[in-house]
């Protein structure tokens, strides 16, 4: 979810209708917006917007294009014209292996006044920290078109490069700009990740900004006076920087600025080919009516589909055997299933209209055995003083060997994951726990926590599923009496008996670790942690913690669930 501010008087003027707070509340959720506060004295609308999938909404312009729509005050996909600039942006090879990708594009007759200004960084902001995640995949940048000369070069450039940061008045080497500009302390890993430093280049030298960190003083610092600027977005993935452009673009222009394109010369090393950005080719997909239909429970005609769905500023063709093709507007890239088209078609019916169906089945909720188990364990750990946490199944694997001091493991592995963090399902929950606990060392001591979940096991082709729970403590002078109490605790109250057996584990201190047994079954494993885990989890004090698998406790009923 995105909150943003906006002007309640000048979202009255985009749309050209008055409108009372509750009137305009209602034609936001057309834009799966709300209103969560409105300050008459500075006339601000505080607007919560419950979609991260939808930055074009992040504005008051992309909710206004929405709703005029819906009233029907204009149909289909917006549309201006995109003029030629002869301005172009060459791209460095050198960059093919860190930040390769930039889309711009040039707006000029743009009236801009200090709310509109903040409102353009608002939106850019938002769109930066969400959907480019926190600049990493995306970043956007404004630049005074007066001061520039084409081409502008999108190169590298020696630390030692000098400009003048935004908000400085003195040059700063690149390298002093990362350490100690507050935006180089904030997103400066993003750079120094890369090991170069991408720079954006006037043909005549002058720097526009350090990418995706700082603009520079001069030509990056857009004021009342700008009536011309070059917009870019440089990024990790082509068809997000172009979309993110295309949404600015399409901003602007509902704004009344006058959009010209650029020319992009790639190397083939990044892509291969030239383009002119922003890129405008809409793309469709082919909707069956009939499953619509079913799915919907409402009956659709052709027309009527296209009504809605142009509504909803969706083009539309028609074709045989009651399917319709929809076009898709360029700055949205969230349609990815026939479902979607679905989701467009009701809100412009409007949840609100489509009467309740009966249901056919009375059925009666109740928990599992098993969560009724898990929960009677829960209840005892906290009993034992524990916090209760949820971290996640899907983890970093060095989290499971190189931080706990284990060596290769058979881990079940995300096959092409998005990033290390979350490419291996745990097998252990205790790793977990560690891992918190060092994100946590500014936190008083002492520090009890549990977790009850699920872990993830393999044997050769043989994967399952099963129910562990783990228990943490660190202190300074916490110690393997500490865990065993709280093991001694559990297994009393779930009427099991128990025994502990040293072991040598890599894990824990040599000497002051064991395995859990029970019914001659090894289920458990409980000790003091290793001094060089601690260290290379940058914990400073004991810690101490028990796991054991739950499906091995007779009075328990957890199961093991195998899959193929």
């Amino acid at each position: 979810m995105v909150s943003i501010k906006a002007s309640y008087t000048k979202m009255q003027e985009f749309l050209g209708k008055e409108l009372s707070l509750d009137e305009l509340e209602d034609l936001l959720m057309f834009a799966k917006t709300e209103i969560d506060d409105y300050v008459k004295e500075e006339d601000m609308l505080v607007l919560d917007i419950k979609t991260s999938n939808r930055p074009d909404l992040w504005c008051a312009e992309g909710m206004i294009r929405e709703i005029k729509g819906i009233l029907e005050m204009e149909k289909g996909i917006p549309t201006y014209e995109v003029k030629e600039s002869g301005f172009t942006v060459k791209v460095d090879s050198a960059l093919a292996s860190t930040r390769p990708y930039i889309a711009c594009a040039i707006a000029k007759k743009i009236n801009l006044d200090d709310f509109y200004i903040k409102q353009l960084m608002q939106h850019s902001e938002k769109i930066d920290n969400s959907y480019g995640r926190k600049r990493k995949r995306s970043s956007i940048g404004m630049y005074n078109l007066s001061m520039l000369q084409s081409p502008v070069l999108y190169q590298t450039a020696e630390r030692s490069h000098k400009f003048i940061p935004l908000g400085y008045e003195k040059e700063m080497t690149l390298d002093k700009i990362l350490n100690e500009h507050e935006k180089g302390l904030e997103f400066g890993q993003i750079v120094k990740d890369y090991g170069i430093y991408p720079i954006l280049l006037s043909a005549d030298g002058m720097t526009l900004s350090l990418p995706p960190v700082i603009n520079s003083n001069d030509v990056g610092r857009i004021t009342e006076d700008t009536t011309e600027c070059l917009i870019e977005v440089t990024g990790t993935n082509f068809e997000t920087v172009n979309v993110v452009l295309n949404i600015l673009c399409q901003t602007m222009a509902d704004h009344g600025a006058d959009i010209y394109s650029v020319a992009i010369e790639y190397p083939p090393e990044i892509h291969k080919k030239h383009v002119i950005t922003p890129l405008l080719e809409l793309e469709s997909i082919t909707v069956d009516l009939d499953i619509i239909e079913k799915y919907l429970d409402v009956e659709l005609t052709v027309k009527k589909a296209i009504e809605l769905m142009q509504k909803r500023r969706f083009e539309c063709e028609e074709l045989e055997n009651n399917k319709v093709k929809a076009i898709i507007p360029p700055y949205r890239k969230d349609i990815l299933h026939w479902v979607d088209i679905a989701e467009e078609i009701v809100i412009a019916l409007d949840y609100n209209k489509i009467g309740p169906t009966k249901w056919t089945v009375l059925t009666t909720g109740g928990l599992l055995p098993e969560t009724e188990s898990e929960n009677i364990v829960r209840d005892i750990l906290v009993g034992a003083y524990g916090i209760e946490l949820v971290t996640n199944i899907l983890t970093d694997p060095d989290n499971l060997t190189v931080k706990v001091n284990l060596d290769k493991q058979e881990l079940v592995k995300i096959q092409n994951p998005v990033s290390q963090t979350y490419s291996a399902l745990r097998n252990q929950i205790f790793p977990n726990l560690i891992n918190v606990i060092s994100k946590n060392t500014h936190e008083p001591y002492p520090q009890m926590i549990f977790e009850v979940g699920e872990v993830v096991k393999m044997d050769k082709n043989d994967v399952w599923t099963q129910t562990n729970a783990a228990f943490c403590i660190a202190d300074a002078d916490a110690s393997f009496e500490d865990a065993h109490k709280r093991i001694h605790q559990l297994m009393k109250l779930l009427n099991t008996d128990y025994k502990i057996e040293s072991l040598g584990h890599p894990s824990f201190t040599k000497g002051r670790s064991g395995k859990i047994i029970v019914n001659s079954k090894d289920c458990g494993i409980i000790g003091e942690i290793h001094p060089n885990v601690l260290e290379k989890n940058q914990i400073w004090v004991s810690v101490v913690c028990f796991e054991i698998e739950l499906p091995y406790i007779p009075t328990l009923e957890c199961k093991i669930k195998h899959t193929s």
